[in-house]
């Protein structure tokens, strides 16, 4: 699935920018990249390339040494979307939802004006719920983050003057 190629590059830009500081472009790649599949409903090979290779042009800017790194942590790697696949019925679930929320979050934001100066609380936000779907943990961690996510869709939906 292409979306699934997108978010498992972008899962590892997250990672690299919690060690390396961001680019003022960083942002915007995120938001954007999160929010691709519904910005191109009819997402083909070719531009789902595209993407990823911005997206990995941003990781080796933020952290040059990582790509010829000969010990990879796996703090910056790629995300191996299976583990969502094949986790749990709940797990697996609750974080198809977590993306999905996301991705509306981030398309909302990406359709905002100069997005990057007023909504950097949701910004951030983005950035934390994707490192942690990266994680394994109970169910209920998951499900208190859709719960989340769920709650910063309302915040920035009911928000005035943005």
């Amino acid at each position: 699935m292409n979306e699934n190629s997108i978010i498992s590059v972008l899962i590892g830009l997250v990672g690299v920018c919690e060690t390396n500081p961001k680019t003022e472009y960083t942002d915007s790649l995120v938001i954007k990249a999160l929010a691709f599949p519904l910005i191109y409903p009819n997402l083909d090979k070719p531009l789902t390339q595209e993407i990823i290779d911005e997206i990995r042009a941003e990781k080796n800017t933020l952290s040059p040494n990582c790509a010829a790194c000969t010990s990879p942590c796996g703090n910056t790697s790629d995300y191996d979307m299976t583990q969502i696949d094949q986790a749990e019925d709940d797990i697996r679930n609750a974080k198809r939802q977590i993306l999905s929320e996301l991705q509306t979050l981030a398309f909302s934001i990406y359709n905002r004006q100069n997005p990057s100066s007023k909504l950097e609380s949701e910004i951030s936000f983005l950035y934390k719920a994707l490192s942690f779907l990266r994680s394994d943990r109970e169910k209920d961690v998951f499900f208190e983050l859709l719960e989340e996510v769920k709650n910063q869709n309302k915040k920035f939906f009911n928000q005035k003057g943005i």
